[in-house]
């Protein structure tokens, strides 16, 4: 399973840094990652979805999700379940990750 791991800094250094992670030219005047947690179904690519303001209590995922940005000051939690039970992977505040080998479906914030 390949991932990207980095710790981002908000503001417009920590967009164009997300900007070349991701192959992609960053603007001069790239605004900043968007605050919250947000998800993708595919490597950073397909579908997406961005929780502003994540809750600690179980949210569904509206589709199956393989990668994600989050730009809180919390970890979050990903379920393989839509429940939030079972097999989780777990992912601290201000990271970046693509998890491609593992469907996830639901998640939370940790305290």
């Amino acid at each position: 399973m390949r991932s990207i791991k980095v710790k981002l800094a908000l503001g417009l250094a920590g967009a164009s840094a997300l900007c070349v992670m991701l192959g992609m030219a960053a603007p001069a005047s790239a605004d900043p990652p968007p605050s919250g947690v947000t998800f993708w179904s595919g490597a950073f690519a397909g579908q997406t979805v961005n929780y502003a303001n994540p809750s600690t209590g179980c949210t569904t995922l509206p589709f199956t999700v393989h990668s994600e940005l989050n730009n809180t000051s919390k970890s979050i939690q990903v379920y393989a379940t839509t429940d939030c039970t079972g097999q989780a992977l777990t992912f601290p505040a201000s990271d970046i990750h693509s998890f491609t080998g593992f469907d996830g479906r639901s998640f939370r914030a940790l305290d």
